[in-house]
């Protein structure tokens, strides 16, 4: 029972999950004239778009890795696989920075993606020689994104942190360090972007 459950957990908290519902909120929020009735059903599209770019592209890599064989898992548990990933990451955060710029796309997903880009790098220059849980990464980066977008309430979202580093370990994917190390990345990767978010 521990097992499936810290399955399901990983599987949950993945980023490629999470980016759903946390791309769709911010696009909702996000519409520029909420009063012309279409303002939100804009914000929602873009926001769509947008998770399709970021995230459809890195889950087809991991999908065709799979089944070809370069690819362990889709947790990427072997550490030398990460950067290649990481890479694809990269390559479809920029393309997604650059249709939201380039066609005045909603200025908080571009921020958040700009927050994606950014720990994409820290993720890569950090797992060519340690294996940083890229788990507590993307949690402890979308924790921190909701309070900035939604205030003190969204301090809830950290809890999730201690349940999700538990189901690693419980998976002996990370170890202890790993998974603190993943933790700090996000959140402070991400409350810099944010923080310098209102310049851009």
């Amino acid at each position: 029972m521990e097992d499936r459950l810290a399955r399901w957990i990983s599987i949950l908290f993945d980023s490629s999950v999470l980016s759903l519902p946390i791309f769709l909120a911010f696009g909702y929020v996000s519409a520029s004239d909420p009063s012309t009735g279409s303002g939100h059903l804009f914000g929602l599209l873009w926001a769509t778009l947008t998770v399709v770019i970021v995230t459809g592209i890195p889950l087809t890599y991991l999908l065709i890795g799979r089944k070809r064989g370069w690819v362990s898992d889709m947790e990427l548990s072997r550490r030398e696989e990460r950067p290649r990933f990481i890479l694809v990451s990269l390559g479809s955060d920029v393309l997604a920075l650059l249709v939201l710029l380039l066609f005045a796309g909603p200025h908080l997903l571009t921020v958040i993606v700009l927050a994606y880009f950014c720990l994409a790098i820290v993720m890569f220059t950090i797992s060519n020689f340690y294996k940083i849980s890229m788990h507590l990464a993307g949690v402890g980066g979308f924790s921190t994104a909701l309070v900035f977008v939604f205030g003190a309430p969204a301090l809830l979202a950290f809890l999730s942190l201690p349940l999700v580093a538990w189901a690693r370990l419980h998976r002996r994917k990370h170890s202890v360090p790993q998974l603190i190390a993943g933790a700090l990345a996000g959140m402070l990767v991400t409350a810099l972007v944010f923080g310098f978010g209102k310049w851009l």
